[in-house]
């Protein structure tokens, strides 16, 4: 049985490239699985739509394995249609978000064969042994039960029995739906994703641009790579969706964690770690052990790493803690913390379900700067709620913190609050195309706000120029939005908090000197 995996490219313009994370748990788990597989790796390969179709033209498979968020559904929908146009006998398998959140919108606008929902490492891999060995992969439940779902009038899925965690095409064309697998309960037990499957050399190569400034070594010999420490949220907030929507939180152990780490090192001579998840650290307890261990360790990395501005923000617990575990923070390696902002209004922090108080926000900033940590943040701009006072207070906050932020428009995603809210309210009306229209979060795609759009990107792009003014005019107008990254539009504090570091620490200036922040 011939099988590929395609890893897309989201942004093809964009200078880095991130190692696919996800693809890498799924294809080393497919070859631990004993299967053999082709990779078309269309980003770190940079290969436009042409050469994609030439390709799916001149290589035949039995089955073609792709996945990807849900905003890069327009790409996805017409490489399915490329490839059964090609290989009408292949059976397309489709995962990720774009799959799991709109399954009814890939069956109906697109000829894909099967679609999984959720976690793949187990499932695409007991999937793929039915498939291989001519079993039924799964038999309608009577009498016929629809499953309900959240896009739109779209046919249904039916209730079915078989592989756990898929949705496919049935006898005579009936949508089948064999319900929701178990999450893996103990993620240390999955295998570190086998980096070698990738070109890996090639996005070493690439690893660089994202970087911070460092004090262990020189920027330029960063190696950056991912590890995942956690799979999915503690929390639901209303403007996003992850492929774990529907599963627990999980968290691997700092011993697990610490492994993959060394066989980067060992292997790949990473030294710059992006902890790449939705929420790497949920509360402070757990945070500090898992620092000790990492301090215990002696890895000489830095890292970067995501977490709430209720971690060290919330004014209920001891002030003497947080600090000592921003100071923890820093010992391990960290250089920068993102944790986000969202909006400075607490009424619209309410609608997102954000469950925190914008006041934990400046609070967190303040301890970071006081240990000489950088705090990255981002903002969604465009709630129902959204007026001209409301941006201002945002805007205000971010300045008062001296934080440049990365700045995105409400997007509602399939399977969220507001996407239920979108199309509730005549906002979106033709699903399909809202989808395909749909670009990235640094767009304003859809306007649910009682402003103009042109108001509304008025008021934006002048706050973010007056930010930019006040921190060196380090963007050019064009990139006031569309940055390019927290490393470019928050230089600024790398380089304060890089001198801050050095003289709380004690250590050498040189690092400063060499990169002019002295």
């Amino acid at each position: 049985m011939r099988i590929l995996f395609v890893n897309p490219s989201l942004r093809p313009g964009a200078p880095h490239r991130y190692i696919p994370v996800g693809l890498g748990y799924v294809v080393t788990a497919v070859r631990d699985g004993g299967f053999k597989f082709d990779l078309l790796d269309v980003d770190i390969a940079r290969y436009d739509d042409a050469y994609v179709e030439k390709y799916m033209q001149t290589h035949h498979y039995d089955v073609v394995c792709i996945g990807s968020i849900v905003t890069h559904y327009k790409w996805v929908k017409w490489f399915i249609n490329l490839t059964k146009s090609y290989q009408p006998e292949c059976k397309v398998i489709v995962g990720n978000s774009v799959g799991g959140s709109i399954s009814e919108v890939i069956f109906a606008h697109t000829k894909a064969d099967i679609i999984i929902k959720g976690e793949a490492d187990v499932t695409i891999v007991e999937l793929l042994e039915h498939l291989r060995d001519g079993k039924s992969i799964g038999e309608m439940v009577e009498p016929p039960t629809p499953v309900p779902h959240t896009n739109g009038d779209l046919p249904p899925t039916f209730k079915s029995t078989g592989v756990e965690g898929i949705m496919f095409r049935g006898p005579n064309g009936r949508l089948l739906n064999n319900g929701p697998r178990k999450a893996v309960k103990d993620i240390n037990t999955l295998a570190f994703p086998d980096w070698d499957l990738f070109d890996v050399q090639k996005y070493i190569d690439a690893s660089h641009y994202l970087a911070r400034h460092t004090t262990r070594f020189p920027k330029e010999k960063a190696v950056v790579f991912p590890v995942n420490t956690a799979r999915g949220c503690v929390f639901k907030c209303t403007f996003c969706h992850y492929v774990f929507w529907n599963d627990p939180y999980r968290h691997r152990s700092a011993q697990s964690v610490i492994g993959e780490i060394r066989r980067n090192q060992q292997k790949y001579g990473a030294n710059y770690i992006e902890f790449w998840d939705e929420l790497s650290f949920h509360k402070i307890g757990p945070t500090e052990k898992f620092l000790d261990e990492v301090i215990a360790a002696d890895l000489n990395i830095h890292f970067n790493c995501a977490v709430r501005s209720d971690l060290l923000g919330r004014d209920d617990l001891p002030l003497e803690d947080r600090v000592r575990v921003a100071n923890k923070f820093k010992e391990a390696g960290a250089i920068a913390l993102g944790f986000s902002l969202e909006s400075g209004d607490d009424e619209i922090l309410e609608a997102m379900n954000k469950r925190v108080k914008s006041s934990f926000f400046n609070e967190q900033v303040r301890i970071l700067r006081q240990v000489g940590l950088v705090a990255d943040t981002s903002l969604v701009i465009g709630y129902p709620q959204e007026t001209p006072e409301t941006i201002k207070k945002t805007m205000d906050m971010c300045e008062q913190n001296r934080i440049y932020p990365s700045v995105g428009f409400l997007l509602p995603l399939p399977a969220t609050g507001m996407w239920t809210h979108a199309l509730e309210n005549g906002f979106i009306t033709d699903i399909d195309r809202y989808l395909v229209e749909m670009t990235e979060r640094q767009d304003l795609v859809l306007n649910m706000t009682s402003m103009k759009d042109d108001e509304l990107l008025g008021l934006v792009k002048n706050s973010l120029s007056h930010l930019n003014s006040k921190f060196g005019n380090l963007l050019k107008e064009e990139e006031l939005i569309k940055t390019g990254g927290y490393a470019k539009h928050n230089e600024h504090l790398d380089k304060e908090m890089l001198v801050m570091r050095n003289r709380l620490s004690n250590e050498s200036l040189n690092m400063a000197v060499v990169t002019g922040a002295v």
